[in-house]
C-alpha cells in the first residue's frame, strides 16, 4: 500500500524552526558585516584626527605608520598640541623659524637648531636665545618623554686647537652642553635617560661647498623620544676554547 503524497516527511514544527534558524543566521551575518564596516570607518576617521596639531605653519601631523599599539600609547594630547603651537608661534615671532626646525614624528619630537643660534664660533657654551628655545621645546612633551638623544654636527672645515683637535671633539662637546642644560631644566629626566653624540662633519645635511650649505651642516639635533634609550648590554666574551674552535683547521 502506497503512502499518501500529502503526508509530511517531518514534523510541521521543523519547517518553522528551520526558517527561524535561517533568519537568525542571516541577521547575525548582517550584524557582523555592518560592524566590520563601521570599525573600518572609525579607524579611518581616527587616523585622520590622531596627532593633528592645528593649522600653524602648514599643520604638522604625527605619522600614523607602525603598530596600532604604538599609536594609542603615543597619541598627542590636546595640551601637548597647544604647547607645540605656542612653540611654533614663538619661533615665528622671534624670526627663528628658518634656523630652528621642529617636527612631531613617530619617534618623538625632533628639533634641529643651527649652531649660530646656540654657540659662538668655535665655542661650546650655550647662548641666548637657545636656552629659551630648549626650555620651550622640553615643555612640549614633558609628560611623555622617555629619553633625549642629542647629536652634534659640524661642517667639514677643520678645527685644530689645544681644546678641540678635531670636529669630533667640538661636536661632542656641544652635544654634551645641551644635555647638561636640559638635565638641569624644570622638566629634566633622570641622568641615564640622556645621550650625547658627536658626529663631526660626517653626517652633512647639505653641501659643504657653499656658505649656506655649511651653515645647515653646523647644527645640533635633538630627539625627545617616546621610547627609552636602548642601552647595549655588556658584550659576551668569547672563551679561549671557543675562540680556538672558530679558527680554521689546517
Amino acid at each position: 500500500m502506497f503512502q499518501d503524497d500529502d503526508e509530511p516527511s517531518a514534523p510541521f514544527w521543523m519547517t518553522t524552526f528551520s526558517d527561524l534558524v535561517t533568519l537568525l543566521l542571516a541577521f547575525f551575518v548582517m550584524i557582523v558585516a555592518m560592524s566590520e564596516v563601521e570599525v573600518k570607518k572609525f579607524k579611518e576617521a581616527l587616523s585622520y584626527f590622531q596627532g593633528r596639531t592645528g593649522m600653524l605653519r602648514g599643520e604638522m601631523v604625527v605619522s600614523t605608520a607602525g603598530t596600532q599599539a604604538k599609536q594609542s600609547r603615543h597619541e598627542v594630547s590636546a595640551e601637548q598640541a597647544e604647547r607645540y603651537e605656542e612653540l611654533l608661534k614663538y619661533l615665528e615671532e622671534s624670526q627663528l623659524d628658518d634656523k630652528v626646525e621642529v617636527q612631531l614624528t613617530q619617534e618623538g619630537l625632533f628639533v634641529s637648531i643651527t649652531d649660530s643660534v646656540m654657540f659662538a664660533s668655535g665655542r661650546t657654551e650655550l647662548v641666548e636665545p637657545s636656552r629659551t628655545i630648549l626650555r620651550k621645546v622640553a615643555n612640549v612633551l614633558r609628560d611623555d618623554v622617555q629619553a633625549v638623544i642629542v647629536e652634534g654636527h659640524t661642517d667639514d672645515r677643520p678645527i685644530r686647537n689645544a681644546r678641540f683637535p678635531s670636529n669630533w671633539e667640538l661636536s661632542a662637546a656641544r652635544a654634551t652642553s645641551v644635555v647638561r642644560f636640559l638635565n638641569t631644566s624644570d622638566y629634566a629626566l633622570d641622568s641615564d635617560q640622556y645621550v650625547a653624540i658627536g658626529y663631526g662633519e660626517y653626517h652633512p645635511r647639505d653641501t659643504n661647498t657653499t656658505p649656506a650649505g655649511r651653515a645647515l651642516n653646523r647644527r645640533v639635533e635633538i630627539l625627545f623620544s617616546w621610547e627609552p634609550w636602548q642601552i647595549r648590554s655588556t658584550p659576551q666574551l668569547i672563551s679561549s676554547e671557543n675562540l680556538r674552535a672558530l679558527e680554521p683547521s689546517r
